[in-house]
């Protein structure tokens, strides 16, 4: 693989990063914070929300929380691939070093398995 396209799928890499950390600073940022506050169960004497809206609070926080932990793990994959770059093993396998092909890393370029790899991954 060129420098060039080493390089082109750095710069994508980076502008992924920077959106999920957008993102995940969007779900867990001081506003999220302050109205999970309320969240431990307790209702002070002016918040007697309904069952029904603490219910619709709760799963919020939980489709919240889940979706931080996907951008996490998002995060994870695409520091692995930049730090696959600076040592020189981008593009190739993390499991024996089998080249990815180039168009995978175009769909996915924070790849660590060939298409083959992953499967079996998954299967077991």
């Amino acid at each position: 693989m060129t420098e060039e396209k080493i390089a082109q799928f750095k710069q994508q890499l980076l502008d992924e990063k920077t959106k999920l950390e957008t993102e995940r600073e969007q779900y867990a940022g001081p506003d999220r914070e302050d109205s999970e506050k309320g969240a431990s169960g307790e209702l002070s004497g002016a918040d007697m929300n309904s069952p029904a809206d603490q219910a619709t609070d709760l799963f919020d926080r939980e489709r919240d929380q889940t979706a931080i932990e996907n951008m996490d793990r998002m995060l994870a994959k695409v520091n692995r691939a930049l730090a696959k770059i600076d040592e020189g093993t981008y593009g190739l396998s993390d499991i024996d070093g089998t080249p990815i092909p180039e168009a995978r890393l175009e769909a996915l370029p924070y790849a660590n398995l060939t298409v083959e790899q992953a499967e079996d991954t998954v299967e077991d």
